[in-house]
C-alpha cells in the first residue's frame, strides 16, 4: 500500500509539472520542455504580463527644449490550449491580446495630454512539437514548427497613435514608432521553428531552445516635416514591407520542492538583418531578457507569478521609421526607415510582472496509472532500473533511488517489462481500465556475471603442448609448459581464439555457463613460409641479401628448437647438367653452413640439390634466369 500511494504521488507529480507555456505546449513560460504532455492529456492556460519602461527624451513643446521621462506600459495576454496526440507529439494554440500606453512626462502632459496607445487581439498562433527519447528518462530532442496570423481588432490602427496631444515629434493621429512595442500585431504572417532540448537532473530540469524566426511587418502613412512653429513644412508617404530573420536561444531551469517549483528563463533574440550601432560600440540588435518565476501547484492546477528585466539597452532612434532623418531635413531611403523600423513582436521593457493560471487534466477516457518498484529477489534492495512497454505510446520510464518508478497508459491489455544491470529482467502482463491505478513490482534475479574456459593448446601434428595464447576481446592467458591454460570471461556465447608463433590461429564459439566452468582444447597446424636465397651466376657465395634473410631464418628456428628444415639448391640452366647439379649441392651447403654458424644444430638441417631441374620460372631471359639461382626450404616440423 505504501509503494501503491508512492505510484500515485508520482504520477500526480508528473501531471502537475505538465502545464503549458506561452506557447500553449509544455513548457515553464516562455521556454518549451522538449516532453508532451502525455497521451490522453490536454492543458489550458491564461497569462498576463505587463511591462513598465521608462525611456528619457528631447521634446520641444511651444518654442521650449525640455528633457521629459515618458512611461511606457505594454500588456500582453495570452489564451492557450494543448493537446497531446500521443507519446510523441503535441498541439499548440495560442491568441495574443496586446495593450500598448504611454504616460506622458508631467511637464508636457500639461501641454499635450497624458496618455496614447491602443489594444486589441493580435494574432493567432499553432505549434506542432514532435520529440525522441534516446535515453530513456533522462533527455528528450524535440522540434516544434509554428505560424502566426495578424488577428487584429484594435482602434485606429494595427499601431500605436498619438491619441490626445503633441509630446513633442508626432501629433494627433500620427503613429508612435519611437515606442518599445508600438505594433499590435508581428505582421499578417509569421513563421518558425524551434529546437528543442529537455534534460532530467532528477528532480531539476533543463530545457533549451534554439530557433530561427520569420516576421513581415507593413507601415503605410505618411510622415510629416515640422518647423519651430509646429507647422508642416514638408511630407513624404512611406508605404514598405520589412522582412526579419531572428535567431532565438532560450534556456529555462525548474526545481520542485514539493507542490511548488522554482524557476528561471533567460532568452536571447538576434534579428540578422539589422546592425544597430551608434558608432559608441552598442548595439541595438539584440534583445536579452531574464526572468524567474515560481509555479504553485495543486493537483493539475497551478498558478505562476514571474518577473523580467532586460539586459539590454533600447534606442528610440533606432525604432523611429527615419523620422529623425526626415524632421533633421534628409530623405531616408526605404532601407534607411526599414533599418529603423520597430521590432516585430516590440522591444523587451526595463521590467515585467506577469501572473499565469493554468490547468491540465485528461479526456473523458482517463489514462491508467501504474506504479511500483524494481528491487533485488534475494535482498530486496532497491534497483536503479527502466521499466518498458509493450506500446509505442507509453515512455520507459527510470526507477528512482528508492526503485519506485510511475507511468501512464490508456486502458487495454499492456506487457510491462523491469530491467536493471547485471539482472535478469522481469515482464508483467496486466489489463487496464481507464483511470484505474494499478501496482506492478519487479523482484529481479541478478546474473552471475562470469565463468572459467580451461582447455590445451597442441602441435596438430605431434600432439606437443604449444607456448601460446588465448584470447577473447580484451581478455587473454598464457598456456603453461603442458600447453594447457584457464580464462575468465562473461557468461554467454564467447569466440575464443588460439595464437602460437608459426602456426595458424585457430576460433571457436564457446558456451560460458555463468558460475560454472567449460572446457575447449585447440590444435594448431604449424605454417611457415621462409624467405629464399638467391645467387650469383655460377656463384655458392652468399650475398648480402641473402645473409639478412637468412638471419630471419636463424632466428626462426633458435626460438622454435622443435623445427626441422630441407634446404633445396637449384640453378638455371646455363651450364652441363652434371655442372649445375654440384653447383647446386654447393650452393644448399652454404646455406647451411650459415644457419650452423648462427646456432643452428647441425641436426636439424638436411640438404637436396635439385640443380636445373626445378626452375621457378621459364628460363627464357636473362631476368627469369636469376630467379632460379636460389636455395629454398622444406619444413619438416617437430
Amino acid at each position: 500500500m505504501k509503494y501503491r500511494l508512492m505510484a500515485v504521488v508520482l504520477v500526480l507529480a508528473g501531471a502537475a509539472s505538465a502545464l503549458p507555456s506561452w506557447w500553449g505546449t509544455r513548457g515553464l513560460n516562455r521556454v518549451v520542455d522538449a516532453r508532451t504532455v502525455g497521451a490522453g492529456r490536454y492543458n489550458v492556460g491564461l497569462f498576463a504580463n505587463l511591462g513598465l519602461s521608462g525611456d528619457e527624451r528631447t521634446a520641444v513643446i511651444g518654442n521650449e527644449e525640455m528633457e521629459i521621462t515618458n512611461t511606457e506600459y505594454d500588456g500582453t495576454g495570452y489564451i492557450v490550449a494543448g493537446f497531446g496526440l500521443g507519446r510523441a507529439a503535441e498541439l499548440g494554440l495560442r491568441v495574443n491580446y496586446i495593450v500598448n500606453q504611454m504616460k506622458r512626462d508631467g511637464d508636457s502632459a500639461e501641454i499635450s495630454g497624458d496618455w496614447e496607445g491602443d489594444d486589441g487581439f493580435s494574432e493567432a498562433t499553432a505549434s506542432l512539437k514532435w520529440n525522441i527519447n534516446p535515453n530513456a528518462n533522462s533527455v528528450w530532442f524535440g522540434i516544434m514548427p509554428w505560424a502566426s496570423f495578424a488577428l487584429y481588432d484594435g482602434g485606429n490602427s494595427s499601431y500605436v497613435v498619438n491619441g490626445d496631444g503633441w509630446d513633442g515629434i508626432w501629433l494627433n493621429d500620427e503613429g508612435i514608432f519611437e515606442l518599445r512595442r508600438p505594433m499590435i500585431s508581428a505582421g499578417s504572417f509569421s513563421y518558425g521553428a524551434n529546437l528543442l532540448t529537455t534534460f532530467n537532473l532528477d528532480p531539476a530540469a533543463l530545457h533549451v531552445n534554439l530557433g530561427y524566426h520569420k516576421f513581415n511587418q507593413s507601415f503605410e502613412y505618411t510622415d510629416l516635416r515640422y518647423n519651430a512653429a509646429h507647422e508642416v513644412t514638408a511630407t513624404q508617404d512611406v508605404d514598405i514591407e520589412v522582412e526579419d530573420a531572428v535567431l532565438y536561444t532560450g534556456a529555462g531551469i525548474e526545481y520542485p520542492v514539493g507542490t511548488t517549483t522554482l524557476f528561471a528563463e533567460v532568452e536571447w533574440r538576434h534579428f540578422m538583418d539589422r546592425n544597430y550601432d551608434n558608432g559608441d560600440g552598442e548595439d541595438y540588435d539584440d534583445i536579452i531578457q531574464v526572468a524567474p518565476g515560481v509555479r504553485f501547484n495543486n493537483d493539475g492546477l497551478a498558478i505562476d507569478v514571474t518577473g523580467s528585466f532586460a539586459l539590454t539597452d533600447f534606442s528610440p532612434e533606432w525604432s523611429d521609421l527615419g523620422h529623425g532623418i526626415f524632421q533633421s531635413g534628409g530623405t531616408p531611403t526605404e532601407q534607411e526607415r526599414a533599418d529603423r523600423s520597430p521590432f516585430p513582436q516590440g522591444y523587451a521593457p526595463k521590467m515585467g510582472l506577469g501572473i499565469g493560471l493554468s490547468y491540465t487534466g485528461t479526456f473523458r477516457n482517463p489514462p491508467a496509472e501504474i506504479g511500483g518498484r524494481v528491487y533485488d529477489s534475494e535482498t530486496g534492495e532497491a534497483l536503479y532500473g527502466t521499466v518498458t512497454a509493450s506500446r509505442d505510446d507509453v515512455e520507459p520510464v527510470n526507477t528512482t533511488q528508492e526503485g519506485s518508478y510511475a507511468m501512464e497508459a490508456s486502458r487495454g491489455e499492456i506487457t510491462l517489462t523491469g530491467s536493471a544491470e547485471g539482472y535478469l529482467p522481469s515482464s508483467e502482463t496486466v489489463d487496464l481500465a481507464s483511470g484505474g491505478t494499478y501496482t506492478v513490482d519487479f523482484p529481479l534475479t541478478r546474473i552471475e556475471t562470469s565463468g572459467v574456459v580451461t582447455g590445451t593448446v597442441t602441435d596438430i601434428a605431434t600432439g606437443q603442448p604449444l607456448d601460446a595464447i588465448v584470447s577473447s576481446g580484451s581478455v587473454q592467458a598464457q598456456t603453461g609448459s603442458d600447453g594447457s591454460y584457464s580464462i575468465e570471461l562473461p557468461s554467454g556465447n564467447r569466440n575464443l581464439t588460439a595464437t602460437a608463433s608459426a602456426y595458424g590461429p585457430e576460433s571457436a564459439m564457446v558456451n560460458v555457463p555463468a558460475g560454472g566452468s567449460a572446457e575447449h582444447d585447440f590444435q594448431l597446424g604449424l605454417v611457415v613460409d621462409f624467405d629464399k636465397v638467391y645467387f650469383d651466376l655460377d656463384s655458392s657465395v652468399l650475398r648480402r641479401d641473402a645473409k639478412e634473410a637468412l638471419d630471419e631464418i636463424a632466428a626462426f628456428l633458435l626460438a622454435n628448437p622443435g623445427v626441422s628444415v630441407t634446404i633445396t639448391g637449384n640453378t638455371c640452366d646455363l651450364g652441363e647438367e652434371d655442372y649445375n647439379q654440384a653447383l647446386a649441392e654447393r650452393r644448399a651447403e652454404a646455406v647451411r653452413s650459415y644457419l650452423v654458424s648462427k646456432g643452428v644444430s647441425e641436426s636439424r638441417l638436411q640438404t637436396v640439390s635439385y640443380g636445373e631441374s626445378r626452375p621457378d620460372a621459364p628460363n627464357t631471359d636473362e631476368e627469369h634466369r636469376a630467379l632460379n639461382r636460389r636455395a629454398e626450404f622444406v619444413i619438416l616440423g617437430r
